[in-house]
């Protein structure tokens, strides 16, 4: 969903046609968008400045580009391979991707908070994010042919199956608060100005946690113990789940992305160890669900093509559910059912009823119903 190219609908602003989806509603964009429309914001909220700054063109750093250029001369005389390269690769963009995302989380947050005290430059460019929400909504509605030319790899099936779409669910971190209502707002009205009205937008209560409860959901009844694995943080909690409906949501308090491993089998543990402290004292629950930030295959396992675009690639050629289902068993002392979903099946899931979701958090995200 970071790259459709929004269409030239009536009105839009004119630097919005043409451009991504990402470069209005990703916090990746979002924050230097602050720093450079919202400088006086930014400077009263002391948040900190953004890490060297990826190449628009190569998606990395001219950092994480000279620490792995510079013993190149040493690979090519030692001839240890490629693999060394590849790895030594990796693990730098993985180290500046975690620092820059701790970075990026406080320019919402700070957002969020001069929206309530009323601060009208921060209205204004909350707006223009709603903005740009209506004109992705629009695009991937109307299927315009500069968009479809502009993402070859997705089939005419996939605009049909978008131009079928009435009922999308938001949910991510930057329509959490006062700041996704704005967003929201602005992005039900220009939906109505475009004539775009048999879709309709529903904003979750508690945007953060809509994937813990569209993975709950996975379970039809009894307790659940959930896991939001994202590029941000780690969300946990206990649900209780009634006839498929989650009841009752008990939030555990946020873990840091685990930037600093940098092998599958360190991750799964790490993964594991979450999960079980999770469970309440005393508590014997055997049904969980993760939401993982990766795309999946059709057995449940990192898809090896997109392994490089996420943290959690890291996990590639794991046996995810059996190895998480032996882990737990070895941690807990006794057998669970896990379930581990892409975060866009998680998200589409959290509200009855929808065809699609859109999620708007470090990246944009989007998933029809399975």
């Amino acid at each position: 969903m970071n790259r459709v190219t929004l269409a030239n609908l009536a009105d839009l602003p004119a630097d919005m046609a043409g451009t991504m989806a990402h470069e209005w509603l990703a916090t990746w964009n979002i924050a230097p968008k602050m720093q450079t429309e919202l400088g006086g914001l930014v400077a009263a909220a002391g948040l900190a400045p953004l890490p060297d700054p990826a190449s628009p063109k190569t998606g990395f750093s001219a950092q994480v580009a000279a620490s792995v250029l510079r013993p190149l001369v040493r690979l090519v005389s030692q001839k240890e391979g490629l693999g060394w390269l590849k790895n030594r690769f990796r693990r730098k963009m993985i180290q500046a991707q975690g620092q820059k995302v701790e970075a990026l989380k406080a320019y919402p947050l700070a957002l969020n908070e001069a929206l309530k005290r009323g601060d009208t430059e921060a209205a204004a460019f909350a707006e223009r994010m709603g903005i740009a929400l209506a004109a992705v909504v629009a695009t991937l509605n109307l299927a315009p042919p500069e968009s479809r030319v502009a993402r070859p790899e997705w089939p005419d099936e996939h605009w049909k199956r978008w131009q079928g779409v009435q009922q999308i669910v938001l949910g991510g971190g930057v329509l959490e608060g006062v700041l996704g209502q704005h967003i929201y707002a602005a992005a039900c009205q220009w939906l109505a100005r475009w004539g775009v009205t048999q879709v309709q937008l529903h904003l979750f209560s508690q945007p953060r946690s809509l994937m813990l409860h569209g993975a709950a959901r996975q379970f039809q009844e009894g307790p659940v113990l959930v896991l939001d694995a994202g590029h941000s943080a780690l969300k946990r909690a206990v649900a209780e789940v009634s006839g498929g409906q989650v009841t009752k949501l008990e939030l555990a308090p946020l873990l840091p992305t685990p930037y600093a491993l940098s092998d599958g089998p360190a991750l799964l543990k790490f993964l594991t160890e979450a999960l079980a402290q999770t469970v309440p004292a005393g508590q014997r629950i055997t049904q969980m669900a993760i939401s993982l930030s990766a795309h999946l295959d059709q057995d449940g396992q990192i898809e090896r093509a997109s392994a490089d675009s996420s943290f959690y690639g890291l996990l590639v050629g794991l046996p995810l559910v059996d190895a998480l289902q032996e882990s737990l068993q070895a941690r807990l002392g006794y057998a669970c059912s896990v379930k581990v979903l892409h975060e866009g099946q998680a998200v589409v899931n959290g509200l009855p009823g929808m065809d699609a979701a859109l999620l708007l958090g470090t990246s944009v995200g989007g998933a029809f119903k399975a």
